[in-house]
């Protein structure tokens, strides 16, 4: 659950960045859009997991896309970092929702058997 509040806060840095930072059409497009998509999933993510995992797959979608448009520096940090982060932090075992194991009492142990009225011997 931890992952999932920080994926709420980092979700919407993307947009902002493609906004703020001369990026190439289609890093710019890419941005705008499953940063859109993944700030509205990130934050249904704490009530349901297809949310997370679809935050998730864009995460990754643009964590790829540096490497499958031609990209400058600037567009391959960016978008790896975010992509990454996002992916790494949703589908991480930290953003598991909390969960209560119950686990049995175990049974008390038989009591000693002394076989008599005196005391056992000590070795």
């Amino acid at each position: 659950m931890l992952t999932r509040c920080l994926g709420i806060l980092l979700a919407p840095c993307l947009p902002v960045a493609a906004l703020i930072f001369p990026l190439g059409t289609a890093h710019r497009i890419s941005a705008l859009v499953c940063g859109t998509l993944a700030t509205v999933f990130s934050a249904l993510a704490l009530s349901d997991d297809r949310a997370r995992l679809g935050a998730a797959i864009l995460g990754g979608w643009v964590a790829l896309s540096a490497l499958i448009f031609p990209s400058t520096f600037l567009e391959s940090t960016l978008a790896l970092s975010w992509g990454v982060l996002m992916f790494s932090w949703l589908v991480g075992p930290l953003s598991a929702a909390p969960e209560v194991v119950r686990v049995p009492a175990a049974a008390p142990a038989p009591a000693a058997e002394t076989g008599g009225d005196h005391l056992p011997l000590a070795a």
